[in-house]
């Protein structure tokens, strides 16, 4: 008779862009320990997966980890597994790109360690049912996936007794379901609750296994966790009991139970873990969701019919979050850019390589999507997306151009065309939908967005923040998991809840009545008394190369009557040029118009709102310490610079009218492992004019906006506001 077989997959990754110290902490704490650990017991055999971004970190600064891991592996004691090497989630990218990624990640392990991985870790477990012809076709032979999309397609539990058979067009691969009750129990039970649970399952099927497959991130770095694992020797322990038992346990790679006689076939729906479909859910449904789901355990119902109850679907995230879906197709564009570069231009391999590098470095999952990680609340990790999506284009553009180019598509996918515009300094999306604002401005020179602004909204799990406790010292010991605790890293976040209700991007045009000051204003709780901030403007399509010409027929409430105008505005790109004119002529239609409180808001991020480094000046000058998380009224006012001297970056803004400025930041509140906090997602400026229109005669204001680095700025910008002239003059 055999023996009862535990299979142990572990997973570890840290995203594109996370800083060092956080890789440091991640590696002391969790990775390295982890290892050290495994090299005493023998019998404790396992599968690695690591994306290549840790494996290329590792290798650069403790190149003693890869060592250990390759003695483990030509011991047969370590089973190395492939997957994205940029940890993409493989649904959301092309299939030529799929097929790079694991290319990619196998050559580093066939250089390094001399293996062949069969296996694959998929990405946050996101499923769908057309990845088997894909992966099959890169080599993959098994992957783990977890119970619980086994469940969702009809399956009981007492049916994953062992390896799943499943295919596309024929293309076969194998399932390894990852038992949640395991995930949930190591290490956050008690080893007496690890043995037991294993123990109950080997007295039912003797020769049969468990597959457990999850972070390696839960034994060190997860808060709490390294006192727990290490200091306490939760997980020395554990290695002990299971060692103890091998008798009748053997702990193996998931390679060795993936290749045993299969218990049956599975078609598998699209799905990932319990958790990831309940954070995709809109904000409403995930409240009814968790009410829902909390109602059928108080009634004793969660563990008959539990299993019919699911969230929504990855994807869902691209229509939470349109910041998340900007990137997404701004990601797809460099991707079919780079597809027909390659094309053109074969024997480019250089280029071609190195944009590449580049373009699967901008498809890291992490920033695309939140849950109870950061994720695409952290604006540094947003920022490496674009900064790696923005240099690939770069390199396959042909720069510098010989004449600006524009197109009109729908680039979001929203069935409604944007308008987009290359020079040689910017590529730039424009969204006449949407109130003709500018929704991307990406400096070709930099390789930076500073219009990446994530929205304030009311996400589903602000309904704890009230019950949540502040932090306790770092490193305390917990046996809770990530998923079960409220913590809160500050006291007062449930202050700063506040919901956005249109894109915060730049050139978004508002009117204001007298009850509208920059306290409500920067709350989200104003009456905006237009019709212009979410509705359409015309796109006047006869215009020149670099010029694009918007026009909207609207109103505004004015003490209760119904006021008509007309808003031209004019966006002017120069092909070399670091500035972009924005002209605005404002017309009203059927009366002389007096005391109209008109409102540009722009919105730039620079990631730290309270740094030395990064600094805000009006009129050339500094009110205060200059911060750009400070509130500000400023009057009579007609230039603004935003500065950081970190990136060597600058945006400045100067009006040929002088206008009423406010500055105030954008906070939001959100989750991460450690509990609740506040992130900085930008700074919001208006400005504020008071205007008297004449029937039938234009008004116009004129925006000149730079955006480069600050050696390059006019000098116009700190001091003379009569210089305005159109962008390249």
């Amino acid at each position: 008779m055999g023996k009862f077989r535990l299979a142990i997959g572990l997973h570890n990754h840290q995203p594109v862009g996370n800083f060092d110290h956080i890789f440091e902490e991640a590696h002391n704490q969790a990775y390295s320990p982890f290892i050290k650990l495994l090299q005493q017991y023998e019998n404790i055999r396992l599968s690695l997966h690591q994306s290549g971004i840790l494996w290329n970190w590792q290798e650069q600064n403790h190149p003693e980890y890869l060592e250990m891991v390759k003695k483990l592996v030509e011991q047969n004691r370590i089973e190395l597994m492939t997957g994205g090497f940029y940890e993409p989630i493989l649904p959301s990218i092309p299939d030529r790109d799929k097929k790079g990624q694991i290319e990619l990640l196998n050559k580093y392990l066939n250089d390094k360690f001399d293996v062949e991985p069969t296996g694959l870790w998929l990405t946050e477990r996101v499923w769908e049912p057309h990845l088997p012809k894909t992966l099959k076709q890169s080599g993959v032979h098994y992957l783990p996936i977890d119970d619980t999309h086994f469940l969702y397609a009809g399956f009981q539990h007492e049916d994953l007794k062992g390896v799943f058979v499943t295919e596309e067009e024929g293309y076969q691969i194998r399932l390894l379901p990852i038992q949640k009750k395991l995930r949930y129990l190591i290490p956050f039970g008690t080893i007496e609750e690890v043995i037991n649970e294993l123990k109950q399952q080997a007295e039912k099927n003797p020769d049969g296994m468990a597959i457990y497959a999850d972070d390696g991130e839960k034994f060190g770095s997860w808060p709490g966790t390294f006192q727990h694992c290490y200091t306490e020797k939760w997980l020395e322990e554990l290695f002990a009991a299971l060692e103890y038992n091998n008798d009748w346990l053997e702990v193996c790679p998931l390679g060795e139970v993936a290749i045993t006689e299969p218990v049956g076939r599975a078609y598998l729906q699209s799905a990932s873990y319990a958790e990831m479909l309940h954070w995709s859910l809109p904000s409403k449904a995930y409240i009814e969701f968790e009410d829902f789901e909390q109602w059928l355990k108080d009634s004793g119902k969660i563990k008959d019919y539990g299993r019919f109850v699911r969230g929504g679907h990855w994807r869902g995230f691209l229509s939470k979050y349109p910041e998340s879906n900007l990137m997404h197709k701004r990601m797809l564009s460099v991707s079919e850019k780079l597809a027909e570069f390659e094309k053109n231009n074969p024997e480019d391999t250089e280029t071609i390589n190195k944009a590449r590098e580049q373009l699967y470095a901008g498809q890291c999952n992490c920033p695309y999507w939140h849950g109870v990680f950061g994720g695409l609340y952290l604006p540094h990790l947003r920022s490496a997306i674009f900064e790696n999506l923005i240099g690939a284009e770069k390199l396959i553009s042909g720069l510098p151009r010989d004449d600006t180019k524009t197109e009109i598509s729908d680039y979001d996918c929203d069935g409604l065309d944007e308008i987009i515009v290359t020079t040689n300094k910017f590529i730039s999306v424009i969204k006449p939908s949407s109130g003709g604002s500018m929704v991307e401005l990406n400096c070709l020179e930099s390789n930076f967005n500073p219009t990446d602004i994530l929205n304030r909204r009311r996400e589903g799990y602000h309904r704890k923040l009230s019950s949540a406790v502040i932090n306790g010292v770092k490193g305390e010991s917990s046996s809770n998991s990530i998923h079960d605790s409220i913590k809160t890293k500050e006291s007062g976040l449930e202050n700063l809840l506040a919901e956005d209700w249109y894109l915060r991007r730049c050139f978004i045009d508002h009117f204001f009545g007298d009850d509208v000051n920059i306290e409500n204003f920067l709350s989200g709780k104003f009456y905006d008394r237009g019709n212009f901030v979410l509705e359409p403007y015309q796109h006047i399509k006869d215009s020149k190369p670099g010029i694009i010409d918007l026009r909207r027929f609207g109103h505004f409430q004015q003490n209760n009557i119904s006021k008509a105008i007309r808003i031209d505005k004019r966006y002017h790109f120069s092909l070399d040029s670091e500035a972009i004119s924005v002209g605005y002529c404002l017309t009203a239609l059927n009366e002389d118009i007096s005391d109209v409180r008109f409102a540009v808001e722009n919105n730039f991020n620079f990631q730290a709102g309270h740094a030395d480094d990064r600094y805000i000046l009006f009129n050339g000058q500094k009110v205060g310490d200059g911060y750009l998380d400070a509130t500000v009224m400023r009057p009579e006012n007609y230039s603004i610079i935003m500065q950081d001297d970190w990136r060597k970056f600058a945006v400045a803004m100067m009006v040929d009218k002088t206008a009423e400025v406010w500055q105030g930041p954008i906070n939001t509140v959100s989750l991460s492992e450690g509990g609740f906090e506040k992130v900085y997602q930008g700074t919001s400026l208006i400005n504020l004019f008071n205007l008297h229109l004449k029937k039938g005669e234009p008004t116009e204001i004129s925006f000149l906006l730079f955006a480069g680095n600050p050696k390059t700025m006019p000098n116009r910008f700190l001091v003379d506001q009569n210089q305005i002239v159109t962008a390249g003059q």
